[in-house]
């Protein structure tokens, strides 16, 4: 995971490069009550569990979250996948 947005801005929104190796999962504990997750896949494949909710996603596709439940990325590919995360904190 790579930050691309500026310090100051964090625990407001926040934005990253994501890079999950084949079958990798980056797996979060609820955020704060109201903050949402935007992520968009730019290479390969990823899943996205938010509760009980469950997303597959292929390049070129958005997925939209609540991140304050327990919530993780997935890669069940068999290459590294990468996306853009943005996290958007209640305001």
């Amino acid at each position: 995971m790579r930050i691309l947005g500026p310090i100051d801005l964090a625990g407001r929104f926040e934005w990253y490069e994501l890079t999950i190796q084949a079958g990798g999962v980056l797996a979060s504990e609820p955020h704060e009550t109201g903050t949402q997750e935007h992520l968009s896949v730019l290479s390969g494949s990823m899943t996205v569990r938010a509760g009980n909710e469950e997303k597959k996603l292929r390049h070129g596709e958005t997925a939209r979250y609540g991140a304050d439940v327990a919530h993780a990325i997935g890669n069940p590919g068999k290459t590294a996948a990468t996306a853009l995360l943005v996290v958007v904190h209640p305001g």
